[in-house]
Formats: structure tokens, C-alpha cells, sequence
């Protein structure tokens, strides 16, 4: 068979899920053996958002999401979704069509050495200019995205290998490894909690199985003890969970940051040890929420990438393995001591958290807090909620709670344009499934042509815009450090309108009270759907 065909085959063999692509030079070929074989593409409309939607696949399906981009500028085109892949440890694999070998060196017609393009963005970037080592070259891609801290990785395949003829055959998925949690460092941490006060523990990061997030749960509801999740991870644990405290990042209550500073044991579960979940109480700073480099508390830091340990802090117990692998045999450890009572810690902290999630009613003819109630009352339990960056999404963040793993997506690396994007993405990869993505007016015009990916493929999402013609937490920063703001007031679009010019059904609603009826046309609708929220600064955030 030919390249093409070895490669279209072994991606249908893997079970890959869709594939995203903008069609480019340097990747015909692919097309066309992917199209004879049926499988599912997606064609996008700019390689930023095919990448986001490949990021957000393999978050959902557990496995690399797949996408394909034409020579040098549509595959830099995909550098800042790169970016968000790395930083969310998304699994994710970007094959980029490149020149013919013959004309390497020569300067050729879209060429770009993409092994310092995209080296700071991806895991690995490999090259690939003979047919017969497509099936090594694959295998290495899957294994890597998947293996240790997941992450993007990128393969290069010069355009003459696509026509290749070869005799090699198709190979199953390469086995990951999964590094467990030796039973003497279950132990060890058994014994630190036991002489633990007031613990928390701290889990994040991404790799989770259904099994490890529900051993997680029971290891909290056996023993009591106090869970926080790191950004954008809240549905590793349910809203309603006795144990569950809060979450760390931006936006998070003062309460459960003091709290943690506070600890006198903090066992860290997946998360990396970065800037974005190190905010401490009252400063929008990294590395405030525990003592750097040295903890003034003791700290175990459990992660699939030793790199990630000691990286900035140092850890009284560093453990390479995935975090999941912890929960069961810590219960089982935890048995043989006699634990001390936290009820009296976790119940100030729970108490805490109820009221941070009470809040109080949004201001202006739109309270956004009703809105989160109105939509989480709407969606079934399994719905994805997706999200991308600016002020907007802090309402989603404490008033949309989360019961069911697998619920939650959001760039951890503050790009804008994400959420319509992943939301396609989800869709595309879960069929039948409740996906709604919620972005601001700056956000959502970063990819708003993906609507038209969407009416395209029939993929019923819907996108709720709050819309303040405004880049409202930049102009909340500028209007903190200066008294007022520069360049960020936006020009009004008629968002309703803009997705109609598509196809897709549009909604305007100006008031609480016209939302729920506008939520249920969206959800009924037969394809995509825009609801346009009109709000004001005074609804920027809560």
C-alpha cells in the first residue's frame, strides 16, 4: 500500500475519533486515503481552532485527539493551541504536511523547520521521510502524548512518503506504561496523615479514569478528608461532596487558599506545582500559596513526570506515578492507624465552601448567577460545560457545579477563543452528548468562524456569548493599577445576528427572565445555536 494508505488505515485501527484538518499542501494525499477508508473529518475553518478541537478530544475520549495541517502557515497557524495543549497536558498529535525531501535545504515553497518552530509548545516533534517508518514514527507519537505528563507532539511527514509504496504492516496502539505508587510510599503517607492536624489533599492534572476519580471519592468519604482541586478541575470531585473544599487558580475563594497555607500536611495528587494553582490568598501572584522553595509544611507531591518534582518546591516525599494509583491502597495503609479526628478542619472548610458557592445575586438586567442555575438545571448531569478566557468565566466557575467526571474544560493557559472550539471538538468525538461552551464577546470572535464548522457538520453545540463589547478583565486590570483604561472597549456586534449569517439559530436576550425560554429553542434546536447575553461592566465578574 501507500503512505497515505498505511497512515489512513493505522489511524482507523487505533480507533482515533475524528479527524480535524484544514486542507493544505503537503497533505492531500492523507485526505484522500482517510476519505476512501471513511473516516470521520472534520474540516475547519483555521488550524488554531482544529487544533483546540483535537486538544479537547483527547481529553475527552482519554487518547490523542488527531489533526492534520498543510505546509509552514497553516501549521503555525496552530502554535498557540499547541501552547494550550501543552500547558492542559492534553494528548494530543498534529501531523504537518512538509516539502519533498528532494527539495529540503533549498528554502522551498512553504517549508519551515518545525523542530524549533514548535520545540518550547511540544512534547516531541519528530520528522518522518520514509514510508516504511510511518508505523515506528506513529507508535512514538501515540506513546509519548501519552506517556508521563501528556501533552501535544507534533510529526512532520515530507509530502513524497505519502505516495510511497511500502510493505509494513498495521500495528496495534503501543502499551503505556502506568507507574504505580510503591506500597512503602503508601505507607509513609498513611503514617504522615496519621499525624496530620489538618491535611489537605490537592489533586489535579489530567490521565484520570473513571476507577481513579471514584477511589479518589470513597478514599475522602472513608477517612474525611479535606479534597481541593486544582483550576479547572472541579469535576474531580463532586460539587456536593462532604470533603470537597474548593478550587485553586484564579477566581478562588480566599478561604480555601488560607487554608491550605495553613495545613500542616498538603499531599499534592497529579497537579503540577505552577503558577496558575500557587496564587495565594489576596495577591494574584504564583508561588504565594506555599512557602518557595521550602514548605514551611511538610509536602508529598505525587506526578506521572518526574520533572515536575522539585521542580520549584521541594517535597518531604516526591513520588514518580500516576496519582490514581494512590487512593485505593492509602485506604487500605490508613486502616492500620488510628487517625486523628478532622471532622471539626473539614467542616469549616466545607461550611466555607457552601457560602462561596451561594454567593450573592448578579448585578444588572442580566444576574449572572441565575444564569449558571438556570443552564446547570437545564443539562443533564454528563454535559460538558467548555470555557475559554477573560472574566466571564469566573461565573461559570463558582455558580456551575459539577458532579460527574469529565464535565469541565478550560484552557489553563489563559488563550482566548478556546471554548466553541473545544466544544466542537467534544461534540464531534462524543455523538449525542450535551455540549454547551460559554465564552465573552472578545473570546468568542478569536474563533467565532468555527461556527460555521459546526453548521457544517451538523454538530448541535451551544455557545452562550456574554456580551459586554469589552475585554472586561483586561480593562479591570488597567482600571486597578491606572484609574483607567486603554483599548478596551470594543465595538458592538450583533452576535445573534452573526450566528444566523452561518446558519446556526441566533438568540438575543436582554433580561434573567428571557433566558430560560431562549436555553430551551437552543437545546431543541436541530444543529448549532448562539445565545447572546447583553450585559454591562457591573456583570463582568463576581
Amino acid at each position: 500500500m501507500t503512505g497515505a494508505q498505511l497512515f489512513a488505515r493505522t489511524l482507523r485501527h487505533w480507533d482515533c475519533g475524528p479527524v480535524f484538518h484544514v486542507p493544505g499542501e503537503g497533505i492531500l494525499e492523507a485526505l484522500d486515503a482517510l476519505a476512501d477508508i471513511g473516516a470521520p473529518l472534520i474540516s475547519c475553518r483555521h488550524e488554531a481552532g482544529m487544533t483546540y478541537m483535537a486538544q479537547a478530544a483527547g481529553h475527552a475520549l482519554g487518547k490523542p485527539g488527531i489533526c492534520l495541517a498543510g505546509r509552514a502557515p497553516g501549521a503555525l497557524n496552530s502554535a498557540l493551541a499547541l501552547h494550550t495543549a501543552f500547558t492542559d497536558a492534553a494528548p494530543m498529535i498534529l501531523v504537518i504536511g512538509q516539502p519533498p525531501l528532494r527539495q529540503a535545504g533549498r528554502e522551498p515553497f512553504l517549508d519551515n523547520d518545525f523542530s524549533l518552530a514548535f520545540a518550547p509548545v511540544a512534547k516531541w516533534i519528530g520528522t518522518c521521510s520514509d514510508a516504511a517508518r510511518l508505523p515506528e514514527m506513529l507508535s512514538r507519537a501515540w506513546a509519548t502524548a501519552m506517556t508521563g505528563q501528556r501533552g501535544p507532539v507534533v510529526v512532520a511527514v515530507n509530502e513524497d512518503v505519502w505516495a510511497q509504496t511500502v510493505d509494513a504492516p498495521v500495528l496495534s496502539p503501543p502499551v503505556i506504561a502506568r507507574p504505580r505508587v510503591p506500597l512503602a510510599e503508601v505507607d509513609a503517607i498513611a503514617a504522615m496523615l496519621a499525624g496530620a492536624s489538618n491535611p489537605v489533599l490537592v489533586v489535579g492534572g489530567t490521565g484520570w479514569s473513571q476507577a481513579g476519580v471514584a477511589a479518589l471519592r470513597d478514599l475522602a468519604q472513608t477517612t474525611g478528608l479535606p479534597v481541593v482541586t486544582s483550576y479547572r478541575r472541579r469535576d474531580l470531585m463532586p460539587a456536593d461532596h462532604p470533603c470537597f473544599v474548593g478550587e485553586l487558580g484564579i477566581g478562588a475563594d480566599p478561604a480555601v487558599l488560607d487554608a491550605v497555607a495553613r495545613a500542616d500536611l498538603v499531599i499534592v495528587a497529579g497537579m503540577r506545582l505552577g503558577e496558575i494553582n500557587t496564587f495565594g490568598a489576596g495577591v494574584f501572584e504564583g508561588f504565594r500559596l506555599l512557602a518557595a522553595p521550602q514548605p514551611i509544611q511538610p509536602l508529598v507531591h505525587i506526578h506521572p513526570d518526574a520533572s515536575e518534582l522539585n521542580r520549584v518546591y521541594r517535597a518531604a516525599l516526591p513520588v514518580c506515578a500516576e496519582a490514581e494509583t494512590l487512593f485505593e491502597p492509602l485506604g487500605q495503609s490508613l486502616s492500620a492507624h488510628r487517625l486523628p479526628d478532622w471532622s471539626h478542619w473539614r467542616s469549616a472548610l466545607r461550611a466555607a465552601r457552601e457560602a462561596f458557592a451561594v454567593g450573592r445575586p448578579g448585578k444588572g438586567p442580566i444576574d449572572m448567577r441565575e444564569i449558571c442555575r438556570v443552564l446547570r438545571e437545564a443539562l443533564p448531569a454528563d454535559a460538558m460545560l467548555t470555557v475559554g478566557a477573560g472574566a466571564y468565566a469566573h461565573w461559570p466557575q463558582r455558580y456551575f457545579p459539577h458532579s460527574v467526571y469529565g464535565t469541565q474544560l478550560g484552557p489553563k493557559s489563559g488563550a482566548m477563543g478556546y471554548g466553541l472550539s473545544a466544544a466542537i471538538g467534544v461534540q464531534a468525538s462524543c455523538p449525542g452528548r450535551r455540549v454547551v461552551a460559554m465564552a465573552g464577546d472578545g473570546c468568542f470572535l478569536m474563533h467565532g468562524e468555527e461556527l460555521a464548522t459546526a453548521v457544517l457538520h451538523k454538530l448541535p453545540v451551544v455557545v452562550i456569548v456574554v456580551n459586554n463589547s469589552s475585554y472586561g478583565a483586561i480593562a479591570a486590570s488597567q482600571s486597578r493599577h491606572f484609574g483607567r483604561t486603554v483599548g478596551t472597549d470594543l465595538s458592538p456586534v450583533d452576535l445573534s445576528a452573526y450566528a444566523r449569517a452561518f446558519g446556526a439559530n441566533g438568540f438575543r436576550v436582554e433580561t434573567t427572565e428571557a433566558f430560560a425560554p431562549a436555553l430551551a429553542s437552543a437545546l431543541a434546536a436541530d444543529g448549532p445555536a448562539l445565545i447572546e447575553l447583553i450585559t454591562g461592566p457591573e456583570a463582568l465578574r463576581p
